[in-house]
């Protein structure tokens, strides 16, 4: 039972507060595709009113993951697919350029950071010009170029094919999320790039771990 510290706090926020968690759970799979969520359950596992139980499931169902079935009661859709696909797809991404930091590293590799300074160019040259296809381009561009410089060539092939297989979904939410988030990205891989060329790699695989926290952060929203 998961009872909440309601002092001091107003209807609304303990309903915010109830949804954040309810979300998330729909989300990493708590609560499986079809499954029946029912009001009294979970006012009392979080030890509140059913009116303020119903609140956090109704702005649940408005973000789209949740479908009334019958009074007090709400099924798990499967219209939230599209977060799974990118939230996995970040995963990858993130983990890899971690693990590519870590054999630079720990292999004392040089990197030419010249060659990936045109990508951030280019980036930054896109964002400008508002060229989402660019953008996204040059994103990939920097990711594979990394993984040449980590002689990782094969995470980059993983990436291109991944890619190519999501780009019916980048078509619609991925292209609105993904270029909502342009300028934290060219700003964050510009640190990169210098921590990189100062071969701080604890600060860099930092500036990687932070940016994948605000892209999950975000696409959780």
């Amino acid at each position: 039972m998961m009872v909440l510290n309601n002092i001091d706090k107003d209807n609304h926020s303990v309903a915010d507060e109830i949804y954040a968690i309810m979300k998330s759970d729909v989300l990493n799979g708590t609560y499986k595709v079809g499954q029946v969520i029912k009001v009294h359950s979970v006012a009392a596992s979080f030890g509140v009113s059913g009116n303020i139980a119903e609140q956090a499931l109704q702005l649940v169902c408005q973000r789209g993951l949740l479908a009334p079935v019958a009074e007090e009661a709400f099924v798990v859709k499967e219209t939230h697919s599209q977060e799974f696909y990118y939230s996995g797809r970040f995963q990858v991404i993130f983990l890899n350029m971690e693990y590519m930091i870590q054999k630079l590293k720990s292999e004392s590799i040089m990197i030419a950071t010249d060659s990936l300074a045109v990508y951030v160019e280019t980036m930054r040259d896109n964002i400008e010009q508002c060229q989402y296809a660019g953008y996204v381009a040059s994103c990939e561009g920097f990711y594979c170029e990394l993984c040449n410089q980590a002689k990782m060539s094969i995470l980059g092939e993983t990436l291109r094919k991944m890619n190519h297989q999501l780009n019916e979904l980048d078509d619609g939410f991925g292209k609105d999320f993904i270029w909502s988030f342009a300028i934290q990205t060219l700003k964050s891989v510009e640190s990169l790039l210098t921590a990189l060329e100062e071969r701080n790699y604890d600060q860099a695989k930092e500036i990687v771990q932070q940016l994948y926290k605000h892209y999950i952060s975000r696409l959780t929203d």
